[in-house]
């Protein structure tokens, strides 16, 4: 308002010509000004000025590689392991998916990377019985004797302990001993229903503040995480929450991990990027895209009668990847009994 307590303008310049030229030049002024800071800022915007930060980025990936799964097919496939982004594996229900992600776990962390877990459905104990079964089965397999190997079950029934020989309890001990070695850089945050995307950042964050190193971050699983707004349909909650994990991902620079369901629509038939439950986001905001199925699910198999196999065929699609080649498939022989995927070669 140039012109002040006058009712107008003419009124002003009729009053004080001087006065309300000189108002009108500051206002010009500053609206100079304004513009010129906009203009300042948006350019700010312009890629040339973060090449400086993109060339600082490269500097800083060497002491920050990239983190192998121990499954050397899967990290050929993948370039050489996990880098930062969101990786989302899903299959059809008890297929072993969560078997496979906490075995990836297990040898990340034994090679001496962090690895941070939220079970929504599985006690820690649970976890811990399955990853000593498999060290038993891992220790007893070389010699053939896998007879001394036990199951999550075997370990966690004390009773049992007395029906056993010496050496299959030998067997058990020294599997937990291997355990421990790497168990120190495993975390398990346990939760059914009350850990959502918000803990999950404030948890990674604080471990990263605490112990100065970047996890690998798993959620099992995706579907049952606590909503991100009550009043938010299933896909929206969905959707937000994929987008959130990706977040994490790029703000801390790290991979992370999360199961994922099937729709039912999609229990036949070969694995499917529609086949991801409840939300588009995981399709199109996942950097990597990770289906598992039974061997020959293309065909008219019986999936009951294929998961009572022991072991099973079970093959690895890579849906997407957004840096690298799409369609690879992986065969693993999935036993049940110890919890253990191993990769058939070649394939």
């Amino acid at each position: 308002n140039p012109y002040g307590d006058h009712k107008d303008a003419n009124e002003a310049l009729i009053a004080d010509r001087q006065a309300l030229t000189a108002e009108i030049q500051e206002a010009e002024q500053e609206a100079g000004d304004l513009r010129r800071e906009e203009r300042r800022e948006y350019l700010k915007n312009s890629t040339a000025n973060y090449i400086a930060a993109f060339i600082n980025d490269i500097d800083s990936s060497v002491n920050t590689p990239c983190i192998p799964t121990g499954f050397n097919k899967l990290d050929i496939a993948l370039d050489g392991g996990l880098y930062e982004g969101l990786y989302i594996i899903g299959a059809i229900s008890s297929l072993g998916k969560t078997t496979f992600i906490t075995q990836a776990a297990d040898q990340i962390a034994k090679a001496g990377n962090d690895v941070l877990i939220f079970s929504m459905e599985m006690a820690r104990s649970e976890l811990m019985a399955k990853s000593i079964s498999r060290e038993t089965y891992q220790l007893t397999l070389p010699k053939g004797e896998t007879w001394k190997a036990k199951t999550a079950r075997g370990i966690t029934a004390g009773k049992r302990y007395q029906e056993y020989r010496q050496e299959e309890k030998e067997v058990i001990y020294k599997a937990i001993r291997e355990y421990a070695a790497y168990a120190k850089n495993i975390f398990i945050i346990e939760g059914a229903g009350e850990v959502g995307a918000k803990q999950i950042r404030e948890t990674t964050e604080k471990h990263i503040s605490i112990t100065g190193r970047r996890p690998v971050v798993i959620i099992d699983y995706l579907q049952i995480l606590s909503p991100y707004n009550e009043r938010y349909t299933d896909k929206q909650n969905m959707d937000k929450v994929v987008l959130e994990l990706k977040r994490i991902s790029r703000d801390h620079k790290l991979p992370v991990i999360a199961i994922s369901s099937f729709n039912r629509m999609s229990y036949k038939g070969e694995v499917k990027e529609e086949a991801f439950k409840e939300s588009g986001a995981i399709e199109y905001s996942s950097d990597i895209l990770i289906g598992l199925q039974v061997k020959g699910a293309d065909k008219d198999i019986n999936i009951t009668e294929e998961k009572k196999k022991n072991p099973r065929d079970i093959e690895l699609v890579i849906l997407k990847n957004r840096n690298g080649a799409t369609g690879i498939t992986l065969l693993y022989s999935y036993n049940t009994l110890f919890n253990h995927f191993s990769e058939i070669v070649p394939y």
